[in-house]
């Protein structure tokens, strides 16, 4: 009789963790950090070295089924990224930067019964990129980038309670090689001469990855992101500030598990993303930004992003 006991609790466990896992694998961001939305295409000063360190922190409780938010706040998931770019123009034209970035997923279903918790952390994918200054003047630039992104993350985490393969999207890595290609266009002098227009589309392709030794071929969803906004500079005693809004369109398609679509991923979401920057000395400069959402359209039932904000610190080294 114990024995059928134990079995029954033990079924009973296992099952809300499965349920608790299935909703948060459909959760709106792919697995790692956010590399698209910190790839940092700009042009820098030649004859520099330009460090830039940030961090990226992410939460996600509110449940979307397409566009209508459910009644729903026993779930949760919080992604916390460093970054680390580093970015060298080998000339005017050309730029190589590479994106290191260390990852923190945690992810929590409350119930009654009791809360179940999955994290998982560890180095993300590398992402090597090269860009090319196509056309400037004082008042335009158009600046093309292409790159890959590494499989340096791992995707071989696992529950500690359980011992499951961890999701794919909460893993530091997603083991795929990833093509990644942008064009960015600016208009500075705009009304007033410290006044620009920004804009940036980027897209990112995905490449099949195996996990349980061959047993499942998964593939996140091609990613298109389009930034839109406007900033400004301003004197503040000896310093000088900048500050700007952004729109921002993400757009992800459905991931593919085994070749066929798999359910509650894929989707569209707007943001608006206010961000400043203060110049500390020439060399350093602080940065931060906050996302907005403004508008959500999901694939089926997946948890999307409440608020999210990243904070860092710009550093260029003279090399000459």
């Amino acid at each position: 009789m114990k024995k059928h006991i134990l079995s029954l609790i033990t079924i009973v466990i296992l099952s809300h963790f499965i349920s608790g896992n299935l909703v948060f694998s459909q959760a709106c961001c792919t697995g790692g950090a956010p590399l698209t939305s910190s790839l940092g295409i700009k042009s820098y000063a030649e004859n520099s070295l330009i460090i830039d360190f940030s961090y990226d922190f992410n939460k996600l409780d509110k449940l979307y089924v397409g566009s209508s938010q459910l009644d729903d706040a026993n779930r949760e998931r919080i992604t916390q990224s460093a970054l680390l770019r580093l970015s060298y123009p080998i000339s005017k034209k050309w730029t190589i930067s590479t994106i290191l970035p260390y990852v923190w997923q945690e992810q929590t279903v409350f119930s009654s019964f009791r809360n179940t918790r999955q994290s998982a952390n560890g180095i993300g994918d590398v992402v090597l990129l090269g860009q090319y200054a196509l056309y400037q003047t004082n008042k335009h630039e158009i600046i093309l980038a292409g790159g890959s992104k590494f499989p340096t993350g791992t995707v071989y985490k696992r529950d500690q309670e359980f011992n499951l393969l961890l999701p794919p999207d909460l893993q530091p890595g997603t083991g795929s090689w990833d093509g990644i290609g942008a064009i960015s266009y600016s208009r500075f002098g705009l009304f007033r001469p410290t006044l620009s227009l920004h804009s940036l589309l980027s897209y990112r392709y995905s490449f099949e990855v195996a996990r349980y030794d061959g047993g499942q071929e998964y593939r996140f969803g091609n990613e298109t992101v389009l930034n839109i906004g406007m900033s400004d500079r301003f004197i503040l005693g000896n310093k000088l500030l900048g500050a700007g809004i952004q729109y921002k369109l993400r757009h992800t398609e459905k991931d593919e598990n085994n070749g066929s679509d798999f359910p509650n991923t894929g989707g569209t979401w707007m943001y608006l993303v206010p961000n400043i920057d203060f110049q500390l000395s020439a060399k350093v400069k602080l940065h931060a930004n906050f996302e907005i959402p403004i508008h959500t359209n999901v694939v089926g039932t997946q948890l999307v992003t409440s608020y999210r904000g990243n904070i860092g610190l710009n550093y260029t080294i003279k090399l000459k």
